[in-house]
């Protein structure tokens, strides 16, 4: 097959890294195939050479760049100030239409919601190419937004969820939670073929590995090492993770550390508020966070978003490390093994506000107290882990898409 992957951007983040993962994947299967972002400003290169090296990256980068720049952000403040106006799309549309064309695509595989409104709006000129979208979570998350008005709210969002639906052929989903936004659209008789599919992952070390030992980050062998890896953003539960391990300090004579994977300003800010710590470690940035993952003793993730399948949770297991986690989305599966043992322990998922402190700290006490229990869950962690293998995935996908075509 002739398959367009595309998603917004490519900077580190779940859908990001999982549309690079399938497209070299389905390139390694044997298929043609192109990869396709929204933003050339918004490419982080080395994510796109490590995962997905042998894939085409085409972009919309016109000669004057500095003008198309200046169009993004002037199109961003309209819409953050509630208008509808995007004087970037005829561009990218016109684009993507000669891409499509000219490469002769059969199908297209679109990730995150702005990409799929603009790749349902292009398709309108190919009735005969399918659009399968993959729901990470952002559709609800919108939804909720939109609702709420208390965020970021895309302008006239409804309407573009459902025009962007009306042209949609098959939806792969992580959650059923992924499905509101589907149903608050679905039609009696719509032959939207619905699957739900796990990412997949090929996990694997880099050469940078050897900087993410504990001899190099300084701690000892025999310490019980927390580690989280995410978005640097407050809503993944940074600081909460922070207040826990720190009363877990204070109450245990045993060496600890935590590492904190993740970079932005907000990280900037804590790693400053916590610098006195030293057995803090901030680590930035990390190219390939299994590099560093193999140094943790249990992986966390304390997020109040509504998340799907996170990718942090997939890599710690893939890792061999028990989790500790709000229960939201799919992450109770996702720790599950076939015979139904739980490889970690979860929290309450907040009704508002963070993740809440004590029970982080309940969680961590129990392992740091309980060491069969922590031998236990990193055992069932790998089997857990055996859901997301990217064969599965793959064949998944490639049957979406052949029944997709067919069916035009």
């Amino acid at each position: 097959m002739r398959i367009l992957i595309t998603v917004e951007d490519l900077r580190i983040g779940g859908a990001q890294t999982f549309a690079l993962r399938l497209a070299q994947a389905l390139f390694e299967a044997g298929h043609h195939v192109w990869l396709y972002d929204m933003y050339w400003q918004y490419t982080e290169h080395d994510l796109v050479q490590r995962l997905a090296p042998d894939v085409k990256l085409v972009q919309y980068k016109p000669t004057f760049d500095k003008l198309d720049t200046l169009l993004l952000r002037t199109d961003d403040w309209w819409q953050r100030h509630g208008y509808d106006i995007n004087l970037r799309n005829k561009n990218l549309c016109q684009h993507l239409r000669k891409v499509i064309n000219d490469n002769k695509i059969e199908v297209v595989s679109s990730n995150t919601f702005k990409c799929d409104a603009l790749l349902a709006q292009v398709l309108q000129s190919f009735p005969h190419i399918p659009l399968i979208i993959t729901m990470h979570g952002d559709y609800e998350q919108f939804l909720t937004f939109y609702r709420q008005k208390q965020r970021y709210v895309i302008p006239a969002y409804l309407r573009k969820l459902a025009r962007t639906l009306a042209r949609v052929n098959g939806v792969a989903y992580l959650s059923e939670q992924n499905l509101e936004a589907v149903y608050l659209n679905k039609r009696v008789n719509d032959p939207l073929k619905l699957r739900k599919i796990y990412n997949g992952l090929e996990g694997r070390t880099s050469a940078e590995a050897v900087n993410y030992t504990r001899p190099k980050l300084g701690i000892t062998e025999d310490a019980l090492v927390f580690g989280m890896v995410a978005r640097g953003v407050p809503e993944k539960g940074w600081k909460p993770v922070i207040q826990a391990y720190q009363r877990l300090r204070q109450h245990t004579n045993r060496p600890l550390n935590l590492v904190l994977v993740g970079a932005s300003p907000f990280l900037t800010q804590l790693s400053e508020e916590y610098g006195t710590d030293d057995s803090l470690r901030f680590l930035g940035f990390v190219n390939n966070p299994i590099d560093c993952v193999r140094s943790f003793d249990v992986g966390i993730l304390a997020s109040s978003l509504k998340e799907s399948l996170p990718n942090s949770i997939a890599e710690y297991l893939f890792c061999g490390k028990a989790v500790i986690s709000t229960d939201v989305g799919e992450i109770q599966q996702m720790i599950l093994t076939d015979e139904g043992q739980a490889a970690g322990l979860l929290i309450d998922f907040p009704a508002q506000g963070l993740a809440d402190p004590d029970q982080l700290y309940a969680a961590m006490q129990r392992y740091a107290t309980e060491p069969d229990l922590l031998a236990s869950h990193q055992r069932l962690a790998t089997q857990a882990f055996a859901k997301f293998d990217m064969s599965h995935c793959l064949a998944a996908y490639v049957g979406l898409y052949q029944e997709c075509i067919q069916s035009m």
